[in-house]
């Protein structure tokens, strides 16, 4: 190939060259996208530190635009700051809502390079930006007006202010350096405590005076205690005479249960038995008193006609008297729980006596049956002819009541 050649062949390379540099500069964003519907938006931030032009522009992580130019407004005072405003180039595929808050960050700690996003706002920070725009009082609430203009969204020419710079994380780590040294300090009286504790530790734990050995013998001790009691507890159940004992007292266990049931039903018989004597006795009483009221009546008048009867109620008023003493005597005994029933299921002298002066109240009722007859009929004579009863009595008796 010739010299010519040669030359053009470089001249092609350096062409290409040039062509695909451009072609890769307007892909990779170094100059304006001549390809993609944008608009654009003034952002007013204190301060800008890192923003460059062409610094990306996010919104939840993903890049919608670009910082197109950088102003820096003029101080009006010397103690003032005049601000930053940013010109942001957005796709307009991306809605951005003057809600949204726009603040600077560290994309990159290697490289420290800045990015712009826009972050979901707070109550705190909608009612800061918001209260009091849209025509409405500044009352701390966030009126329908206000809540409509945080809801718009961005479109070509808008301006926003207060835009706000993410802390930087080696500016945090400035800040805490200061606290670095008390950390430390903390960190070494923590060392202390615990090196204090160690040796606290070490002297229960070494020597025959320690606390812990002094807990390990106790604890020793009280084990052995509890075997020899247990030797014991097994010595006492597996004696053959206790077990002997046991299997014969469960064996008569049963019949001393009915045995006890018996006796229980015979005190209720016998309980009833005397209540029925008790009633008797009642009513033997109650028949004399009715017996002895026409007397009381007319007493002077047949007094010599029944002479004979009083001398026989007499008589057997005593025999009940001595029957009475010993009934109440025995009801009394029983009552009183003093084991009269026990001397009565075992004693049989008690037994016989109870018997006996059964049959004595019988033969008595059965003695004051003609008596009572014979008061009746006398009366009853005394009612229709109480003369006669005198005549009788002064003339002398014809022989009998009737």
């Amino acid at each position: 190939m010739n010299e010519q050649g040669y030359r053009f062949g470089v001249g092609v390379l350096v062409v290409a060259s040039m062509v695909i540099a451009v072609i890769l500069i307007l892909f990779f964003g170094a100059a304006p996208n001549l390809f993609k519907e944008q608009y654009v938006v003034t952002i007013r931030f204190d301060a800008a530190p890192g923003v460059a032009t062409d610094t990306p522009v996010r919104k939840n992580g993903v890049r919608i635009g670009r910082v197109k130019s950088i102003k820096l407004r003029e101080n009006e005072a010397l103690l003032t700051s005049g601000g930053v405003d940013l010109l942001l180039e957005l796709d307009s595929q991306y809605r951005v809502y003057a809600g949204e808050q726009p603040q600077i960050g560290i994309e990159s700690i290697i490289t420290n390079d800045a990015v712009v996003e826009f972050r979901p706002p707070s109550s705190a920070n909608l009612l800061t930006r918001f209260d009091g725009v849209a025509g409405s009082p500044a009352n701390g609430i966030l009126d329908a007006p206000e809540k409509t203009a945080a809801e718009a969204i961005l479109k070509d020419g808008d301006f926003l202010s207060g835009g706000t710079v993410a802390p930087e994380p080696m500016a945090a780590f400035g800040e805490m350096q200061g606290n670095f040294a008390s950390t430390l300090n903390s960190i070494e009286r923590a060392a202390n405590e615990i090196t204090t504790l160690s040796m606290d530790f070490r002297t229960a734990l070494g020597g025959s005076n320690g606390e812990l050995q002094r807990i390990t013998r106790n604890i020793d001790e009280t084990f052995g205690n509890l075997n020899k009691a247990l030797v014991n507890i097994d010595s006492l159940v597996s004696d053959p005479n206790l077990k002997e004992t046991i299997a014969i007292l469960s064996e008569r266990l049963p019949a001393l249960m009915k045995r006890a049931d018996n006796v229980l039903g015979q005190t209720e018989t016998m309980f009833a038995t005397f209540e029925g004597v008790g009633q008797g006795l009642g009513g033997v009483v109650d028949n004399l008193q009715d017996f002895t009221e026409p007397f009381g009546q007319q007493g002077g008048e047949i007094a010599s006609s029944v002479s004979s009867t009083v001398n026989n109620l007499d008589s057997l008023i005593t025999d009940l008297r001595g029957v009475v003493g010993p009934a109440r005597q025995l009801i009394q005994r029983i009552t009183n729980g003093e084991g009269t029933l026990a001397l009565l299921m075992e004693d049989p002298e008690l037994y016989y006596s109870v018997v006996n002066s059964l049959q004595n109240i019988d033969t008595i009722t059965r003695r004051l049956i003609p008596i009572v007859e014979d008061a009746r009929v006398l009366s009853d004579k005394a009612a229709r002819n109480p003369g006669g009863i005198f005549r009788d009595a002064v003339l002398g008796s014809r022989g009998g009541l009737k």
